[in-house]
């Protein structure tokens, strides 16, 4: 691989009418003068939106490269561009885009906050491990906290290191882990470190395992124990308490799955909480990319890859994004890294009950490199970016609304409603939320604010909630611990007869 390839890589007012284009802010113009002119939304054709939902192009754009992502608890995104991909940009800068206006406010960071990992803290403040030195590839050792509420940066304590295109996962204490990443003189970053946001200071957790890769496919699970899996084939498991790895199998596609994408499916009483992963696309060079997944159910005594079904097309630069119905959203990449020309448009949606994909209607645009998709608390998904060439960027966003919001006849679904929604809960303890009546396959969902970047959703869980109806209210049980819940902020949703509330944003501790 390439020094390129290795790395420098709300609802229905959306629908019926998309904001009216005024009064464009001076951070808006670069994208407008890209489009060449202002253009009117866009809504992707789909042949029965019950079927496969609508796909819908914004009438603004993103005016930065939006590289990363995160859904902050006021239901506003953080974008991160830093430098953008581009050597010569020495203004770093990110963004706020709020659902509500459409729009993006963007200001300038002290950093190139470029390539880094990033999680949602416990108190709801992301948090950004490393990012880029020098574009030679080196990686930076500073991290940084985004404060919500104020809107800016501050910096947090310097790792002993520098990490370039790193993960970070936040463990059932609330504590964080990073792994991976180059370092400050270019070479992988073979260890582990964990952030304690209580002293604000880092400490050493020992070594990486030994074929660690950029960007660590890694997911917490119910015992505590963080499952690793890819892009590399042999899997592994971590053990918090020991700081010790375990291989757990090799994948049957046995080699890399470079820009593939991994999903931790919904945790529910259900299925008892039990822990599956489902892998899929990427591939071990730019040309030779796989349409093929695989799943594995970690609760096994002796847990082992199977066949997945086959997506669409062969996908690298992936994106996959949990619905509150326990779907996952799989859309953008192409057959061939990098080359709009081999863009797959056609999204797709993959159901763990049955094991299968459906259509789920086309973007408007391609979706490659740099590009995410992220679940909004409207229950639609956002989806912005690409950029397979330096120094451009694909700067149209777009919508999904997910087949559950229509009826047979295409007009908007009846949602749940829910009220009087307490901010914080507690592991164990019960709480009691107002709501619509509810017919007797009501489900209730707590889904993680989500963290994108390269692929992957560093923050994304579905963890399904116990409750006992009531008159006009429910009662609902939270999570018993922070092994099936991690400490921090989530969308509450009920989902009655597949139709999603809005989310409203809890903190569990």
């Amino acid at each position: 691989m390439s020094i390129r390839s290795m790395g420098a890589r709300v609802v229905f007012a959306v629908l019926a009418s998309v904001m009216a284009a005024a009064g464009a802010s001076a951070q808006e113009k670069p994208f407008r003068e890209m489009l060449g002119h202002e253009h009117a939304a866009h809504v992707a054709a789909t042949p029965v939106p019950s079927v496969a939902g609508v796909w819908t192009t914004l009438n603004y754009g993103s005016p930065i490269n939006p590289v990363h992502v995160a859904l902050t608890h006021n239901g506003q995104i953080l974008v991160i561009s830093g430098s953008g991909n581009y050597p010569g940009n020495h203004v770093f800068t990110a963004g706020v885009w709020n659902p509500a206006t459409q729009r993006m406010n963007t200001f300038v960071i002290g950093s190139d906050m470029f390539c880094n990992g990033m999680v949602i803290l416990p108190d709801g403040r992301p948090f950004v491990i490393g990012g880029t030195r020098s574009y030679q590839f080196t990686g930076l050792s500073s991290t940084a906290l985004f404060d919500p509420i104020a809107g800016t940066f501050s910096a947090g304590p310097n790792m002993a290191d520098g990490r370039w295109y790193p993960t970070g996962t936040v463990l059932p204490s609330g504590m964080v882990m990073a792994i991976s990443g180059l370092d400050s003189a270019g070479n992988m970053n073979k260890t582990v470190e964990i952030y304690n946001p209580a002293t604000n200071l880092w400490s050493p957790a020992g070594a990486a395992f030994a074929s660690v890769q950029f960007f660590p496919r890694q997911h917490v699970l119910p015992n505590g124990k963080v499952f690793e899996s890819g892009w590399n084939p042999d899997t592994q498991m971590w053990d918090p308490s020991t700081h010790g790895w375990t291989p757990v199998a090799m994948t049957n596609y046995g080699q890399d799955r470079t820009y593939g994408t991994s999903v931790l499916l919904p945790l529910t009483p259900a299925n008892g909480f039990k822990p599956k992963v489902i892998i899929m696309g990427g591939g071990p060079s730019s040309t030779n990319i796989t349409a093929t997944t695989e799943t594995i159910d970690l609760s096994a005594p002796a847990p082992a890859w199977a066949w997945g079904p086959n997506m669409i097309a062969p996908r690298i630069e992936v994106n996959a994004t949990l619905l509150p119905n326990g779907k996952v959203l799989v859309s953008g990449g192409s057959s061939q890294d990098e080359d709009p020309a081999t863009a797959v448009l056609a999204a797709e949606l993959y159901d763990p009950g049955t094991n299968t994909f459906a259509p789920a209607g086309k973007m408007a645009y391609p979706r490659l490199y740099h590009s995410n998709t992220i679940l909004l608390p409207d229950a639609t998904v956002l989806a912005l970016g690409g950029n397979p060439i330096r120094g451009d960027y694909e700067g149209h966003m777009e919508i999904y609304s997910p087949p559950y919001l229509f009826t047979s006849a295409g007009t908007p679904a009846t949602r749940p409603v829910m009220s009087s929604v307490p901010a914080k809960i507690t592991y164990g303890a019960t709480f009691t939320v107002n709501t619509t009546a509810l017919s007797n396959s009501a489900s209730v969902v707590m889904m993680r604010a989500g963290a994108v970047t390269h692929s992957f959703n560093m923050d994304q869980r579905l963890v399904g909630l116990s409750f006992t109806p009531g008159n006009g209210t429910i009662t609902i049980t939270a999570p018993a611990n922070g092994k099936l819940a991690p400490p921090g902020w989530y969308l509450l949703f009920i989902v009655d007869s597949g139709v999603p509330s809005v989310g409203s944003f809890v903190q569990i501790e």
